[in-house]
């Protein structure tokens, strides 16, 4: 896991680049002294909020709709203990088709994959989820996950397969606290090398503004690439943006921002590739 410190304006923050085996943490450097920001009106949340009924209604629930496996890629995986390993990886872009968030049951996960006559000839049952604190997802919102098909590493037969089955089951995701008035910048990728600021990976600024009128706990941040054809590649950026990790209290105030360094987490495509950015900000408890 590759760290970078990057310096801020208001606000200390640091990133984490995400491998695709490992789940993120949120970490931070040590906090500066506090600037003053301009008061602001606070704004109402985005969060889900649930209206109790007296009575059973006559008109059922209807039942959750499950994820949509939307695109995927299968490239190499690099594995630097044993250079003739030929397992790979398969880079998956999934959607939420309800209107409104759900969790994931991350206990009964699986990814299946199936032969042409739809057998189950391989089960990953602890894909890599990028989705908001590792739990849930937006309603509507296309989120990423990454699996191995280690058919090597795990001493089975290697089949042919030609499709995916995702098990991912879900419950409206109540209780959360967001807002999507977050202003985020991603400028052009260089060479860290070139840059003369270790490793031998790509970089890029990042700019982030709390625009909420809000007091946040942190920034969520995700950046999906595609290739020069527009095929989904898998995601470069992925975590959390806190101002001080060791002191729970810390705050992000409404109309601070944040600037650094990031590191792509995408090694195994050469060629010019392109971004999404995604980001979210985490509301302070009240």
């Amino acid at each position: 896991m590759k760290k970078v410190r990057i310096s801020l304006t208001l606000l200390l923050l640091a990133v984490v680049a995400i491998t695709a085996c490992s789940a993120p943490e949120p970490i931070a450097s040590e906090p500066i002294a506090e600037t003053s920001t301009p008061a602001a009106v606070p704004t109402a949340t985005l969060a889900p909020s649930a209206t109790a009924t007296l009575e059973p209604s006559l008109t059922p629930t209807p039942a959750l709709l499950q994820l949509e496996i939307v695109e995927w890629a299968v490239y190499p995986y690099a594995n630097l203990a044993d250079p003739q390993n030929t397992d790979t990886r398969v880079e998956i872009l999934v959607r939420n088709p309800n209107e409104f968030p759900v969790r994931v049951n991350r206990d009964e996960e699986e990814l299946r994959l199936l032969n042409a006559a739809g057998e189950i000839v391989y089960t990953n049952a602890n894909p890599t989820f990028y989705i908001w604190e590792g739990s849930w997802i937006l309603g509507g919102e296309t989120a990423a996950m990454s699996a191995c098909v280690c058919f090597e590493t795990d001493g089975v037969e290697k089949q042919e397969w030609e499709a995916l089955e995702l098990v991912a089951p879900l419950e409206p995701a109540t209780g959360i606290a967001y807002t999507t008035d977050v202003d985020v910048t991603v400028g052009e990728f260089f060479s860290l090398a070139e840059a003369h600021l270790g490793g031998d990976g790509l970089g890029a600024e990042i700019t982030l503004v709390n625009t909420s009128g809000q007091i946040l706990r942190s920034f969520g941040v995700r950046v999906i690439a595609r290739d020069a054809s527009g095929k989904y590649v898998g995601v470069a950026i992925y975590g959390s943006f806190v101002p001080d990790f060791s002191n729970p209290e810390a705050i992000i105030e409404p109309g601070a921002s944040g600037s650094g360094i990031v590191v792509s987490d995408i090694d195994y495509v050469d060629g010019p590739l392109s971004y999404e950015v995604t980001a979210i900000g985490i509301l302070a408890e009240k």
